[in-house]
């Protein structure tokens, strides 16, 4: 998929832990075992302190902690276990996930929602958060000098999350001033149950999709890593769920010769922005 040399570099930046592992575990994972050796920065990995917001205390018992329990922490630490056998290196960045957020009048970015969905974006905050997605791209500044990637992938923020959307536009800013190619993935499990388009910032376009096959070792090793973090499970498998069928039928949906895969987008940079 990468059409890369055996040992170049690829940093992943994944919005929040496991997006990069649930998207394109199977490829990366694939590209470690060719000779590359591959990053992950997972932004949105800081610690709040309390009191947290009622969306946060929610997520917080579906994920299977308890009131005391630093949660962050305990994910942080989950994130490592799963990245570790597929040969990933970490990064944990220093930003408070949504969850944990408040607009500038005070009230939660993310609110509480009854029923499937979980969560809303609050009806009041802003598209974007351009001062957001400056501090991200300073701190990516700093991980693309240390790792000096060939290639940055990360989100297409389909759904338009806006974590999502924050990371993306600063990993598209970042690799831009370096001159990094970069590739968008397709957000999964979310787009097995939320559409959505692309919506590139100024400057920025997206090329036509890529299916690249995994090999069925490599889908093997991919979905033993997705099952190294329970928390993600709590929402996505089990009882009327099955995030691993989903999985493979929407990979089969997308294949022109059968078997496992995964999508992503190359992005090019011109005079106008758009999808």
């Amino acid at each position: 998929m990468f059409a890369l040399p055996g040992a170049a570099r690829i940093l992943a930046i994944s919005p929040h832990f496991g997006d990069a592992v649930l998207s394109l575990g199977g490829s990366l994972s694939q590209a470690v075992r060719d000779g590359a050796e591959v990053t992950v920065y997972s932004a949105f990995a800081g610690t709040a302190s309390p009191p947290y917001s009622p969306a946060a205390e929610r997520m917080h018992g579906i994920w299977g902690y308890s009131p005391d329990d630093d949660v962050q922490l305990c994910r942080r630490e989950e994130d490592v276990a799963a990245l570790t056998p597929l040969g990933l290196g970490h990064r944990h960045g220093r930003f408070l996930d949504s969850i944990y957020r408040k607009l500038p009048d005070g009230q939660w970015l993310t609110d509480h929602k009854e029923g499937k969905q979980k969560l809303a974006t609050n009806k009041d905050a802003p598209s974007s958060d351009p001062d957001l997605v400056a501090e991200i791209q300073g701190d990516l500044k700093a991980v693309i000098d240390e790792v000096a990637p060939a290639l940055v992938v990360t989100s297409a923020a389909i759904g338009g999350h806006p974590d999502d959307k924050a990371a993306r536009d600063a990993a598209l800013f970042a690799s831009s001033e370096k001159d990094i190619p970069v590739r968008l993935w397709e957000d999964l499990p979310y787009v097995l149950f939320r559409s959505g388009t692309v919506e590139l910032p100024p400057g920025f376009r997206l090329g036509s999709s890529e299916f690249g096959a995994v090999e069925p070792g490599m889908r093997t090793r991919k979905f033993e890593a997705v099952r190294g973090y329970p928390s993600l499970l709590s929402m996505f498998d089990g009882p009327g769920k099955d995030l691993f069928g989903g999985l493979d039928e929407h990979a089969g949906e997308l294949s022109p010769q059968g078997g496992y895969g995964e999508k992503t987008w190359p992005v090019t940079r011109g005079e106008e922005g758009g999808c």
